[in-house]
C-alpha cells in the first residue's frame, strides 16, 4: 500500500514538473526557474534593476524570469517602443494580483493600477481638468513659485549653519506644491506635522513592497497571505500602511465636502471632482467607475507618483551640481544672464536656457529614479523583438536600463549636460534626446509629466539663482551610490547653503 501512495506521488511529481517546463518553454528565454519557487533563490534583494541588466547581457533584451509567477522584462529602447508605441493598444493594461490591490481603495479604482473603463474615466478627467487648472500656463508656474518662497524661508535661516540637510525642505516643497493642486492648501514650514506623518508612512510602504521576496511569493499564490507571518509581512503590514494613506485622504475629501460650494468655479483637483459627481447627478449619468472613493484613489496615485519621484530628483540634482562645481556655475552664469538676480524665472525663459535645460536633463537621466516601471499586461498574445509573449503575461519595461545603458548614451556613467547639446551648445540633439524617457513612453505615459517638467525646472533655476550648494567645510564629496527602492535615493547627506554674492 505504501509502495502505490509512494508511486503515485512519484508520478504526479514528474507530471508536475514536466507541465511547469513545458509551460516556461512558452515565455522568452531566461535564467532557468525551478519549479515551485521559480527564479526566486536567484533574486538579488538589492539593486535587483541592476541584476536584470545583468541578465540582460545574457538573455537579450527580452527575457523572462519566474518569481514565480511568469515576468517578461524588456531592457532596450527599440524593444521597449515596439511594445508600448508600436503595439500600444495591446499593452495598454496593467497585471492584477494582490499588489496591484495593495494601491487600490476601490476594485480597479485609481489611475495608476487599473484597467479599462475605469482608468480612461479617471485619465480623461484628471488630464482635462489639469489643464483647466494651467497645467504648462502661469497659473500653475504661481502655485509653484509660492511653494518656492517657502522653501526659501527654510534656507535663509540655514545659510549661517557650517551645513543642512536639504532633504526635508524639498520634499515640503514638492508636497507643497501637490497639496495645492489637489486638496487647495498649503503647510507652513512650522506647521506640517499632518505632511511629516503622511510621507513616512509613504516611505515605509515603498520600502516594503520593493525589499521583501515574501510580496512576491504571495502575489504568485494568493492563499498564502492566510499564512502567518509570511502572509503579515507579504500582504497584510503594506495594506495597513498603505491604508493610512487612504483614511488620511478620506479625511481630506470630508473636510472639503463641508467647504466646497458646488455653483462656484473649483480651484483644486478635489473640488473638480465633486462638482462633477454633482453635475452627472443631476443630470442622472452616475457611473460606478465615478465615485467619491475613486477620488480617494484617485489622490494616493497623484500623491505617491509626483510627491515621491519629483523630490527625489530634486535630491539628486543638488548632490550632482555640488559634486560637479564646473556644472553649477556653468548654469548660474546662464541664469545671470538670460533671469538676472531680479525677478522670478519663468518657463517662458526656458527657450533660452539650452545649458540649464541640458543640465536638468541629465539629472534625469543619471538621477535614474525609478528602478521598476509599473508593469503592463498584453490582451492578446503577441511578439516583442520575435519572442512570443502569452496574453495577461506581466511584462516590465525597464526604462532604468535605458536611462543608465551605453546603447542608448556614450559613457553613461559620466555626468555630462552637454551630450544633449550639438557642438554650438545652443542646439539640442534630437537623436540623444529621444533617448531619455524618465516618464516612459505610449498611452500610460506619467499624466504629470507637464507638472514634473515645470517643477524641475523652475524649482532648480530658483535655487541657483538664490543660492550656491557646496561641501561643507572640512567635509567630503557626496558619495553617489544610490539607495535602492521604489525609487532611487541618494544617500543621506548635508551640504553647505550659502546666498550668492
Amino acid at each position: 500500500m505504501i509502495s502505490t501512495w509512494i508511486l503515485v506521488l512519484v508520478s504526479y511529481l514528474i507530471y508536475y514538473v514536466y507541465n511547469f517546463y513545458k509551460k516556461v518553454a512558452k515565455y522568452p528565454p531566461g535564467p532557468t526557474p525551478l519549479p515551485l519557487i521559480g527564479n526566486l533563490h536567484q533574486l538579488e534583494a538589492h539593486n535587483t534593476h541592476k541584476q536584470y541588466e545583468r541578465w540582460s547581457k545574457v538573455y537579450g533584451p527580452v527575457f523572462t524570469v519566474f518569481f514565480p509567477k511568469p515576468i517578461v522584462i524588456i531592457t532596450q529602447l527599440p524593444e521597449i517602443k515596439e511594445a508600448l508605441i508600436k503595439k500600444g493598444d495591446t499593452f495598454i493594461d496593467r497585471p492584477q494580483g494582490l499588489i496591484s490591490d495593495l494601491s487600490m481603495y476601490v476594485k480597479n479604482g485609481g489611475v495608476i493600477s487599473s484597467s479599462g473603463s475605469s482608468w480612461r474615466e479617471q485619465r480623461r478627467f484628471a488630464l482635462h481638468t489639469l489643464r483647466d487648472f494651467g497645467m504648462g500656463r502661469n497659473v500653475m508656474e504661481e502655485k509653484i513659485m509660492s511653494s518656492v518662497e517657502t522653501l526659501f524661508e527654510q534656507l535663509d535661516d540655514s545659510v549661517a549653519a557650517e551645513s543642512f540637510d536639504m532633504s526635508w525642505p524639498i520634499a515640503l516643497c514638492v508636497g507643497n506644491i501637490i497639496n495645492e493642486l489637489l486638496l487647495g492648501y498649503h503647510w507652513r514650514a512650522d506647521d506640517c506635522e499632518k505632511f511629516v506623518h503622511f510621507k513616512e508612512a509613504l516611505d515605509r510602504l515603498f520600502c516594503q513592497m520593493y525589499e521583501r521576496k515574501s510580496v512576491m511569493l504571495v502575489q504568485s499564490y494568493p492563499w498564502l497571505k492566510h499564512v502567518p507571518y509570511i502572509g503579515y509581512i507579504g500582504f497584510h503590514e503594506l495594506r495597513e500602511n498603505i491604508d493610512k494613506l487612504f483614511d488620511f485622504l478620506a479625511s481630506e475629501v470630508e473636510e472639503h465636502k463641508k467647504q466646497h460650494d458646488c455653483d462656484s468655479e473649483s480651484t483644486d483637483f478635489v473640488g473638480a471632482y465633486l462638482q462633477e459627481l454633482k453635475r452627472r447627478e443631476h443630470k442622472g449619468e452616475s457611473n460606478e467607475d465615478f465615485t467619491e472613493r475613486n477620488l480617494v484613489n484617485t489622490l494616493s496615485d497623484f500623491w505617491m507618483a509626483g510627491m515621491e519621484t519629483t523630490a527625489t530628483t530634486l535630491r539628486w540634482a543638488i548632490i550632482l551640481l555640488i559634486t560637479h562645481q564646473d556644472v553649477q556655475k556653468k548654469m548660474q552664469r546662464e541664469i545671470d544672464d538670460v533671469v538676472g538676480r531680479d525677478r522670478r524665472p519663468t518657463m517662458a525663459d526656458k527657450m533660452n536656457m539650452p545649458y540649464t535645460s541640458a543640465v536638468v536633463m541629465e539629472i534625469q537621466r543619471k538621477g535614474n529614479i525609478v528602478t521598476f516601471n509599473i508593469p503592463r499586461c498584453p490582451s492578446a498574445d503577441t511578439e516583442i523583438g520575435g519572442h512570443s509573449i502569452p496574453a495577461g503575461t506581466t511584462v516590465l519595461p525597464q526604462i532604468t536600463s535605458v536611462l543608465d545603458g551605453p546603447e542608448s548614451f556614450d559613457d553613461p556613467d559620466c555626468f555630462d549636460p552637454t551630450r544633449f547639446l550639438e557642438s554650438d551648445g545652443k542646439t539640442f540633439n534630437k537623436t540623444v534626446m529621444d533617448r531619455l524617457v524618465p516618464f516612459g513612453l505610449g498611452k500610460r505615459q506619467c499624466a504629470g509629466e507637464p507638472l514634473a517638467r515645470m517643477e524641475l525646472f523652475l524649482i532648480l533655476v530658483s535655487l541657483m539663482q538664490r543660492y550656491s550648494f557646496d561641501v561643507p567645510k572640512g567635509g567630503s564629496l557626496p558619495d553617489l551610490t544610490p539607495v535602492f527602492g521604489a525609487t532611487q535615493n541618494p544617500l543621506p547627506y548635508e551640504c553647505k547653503v550659502a546666498l550668492r554674492a
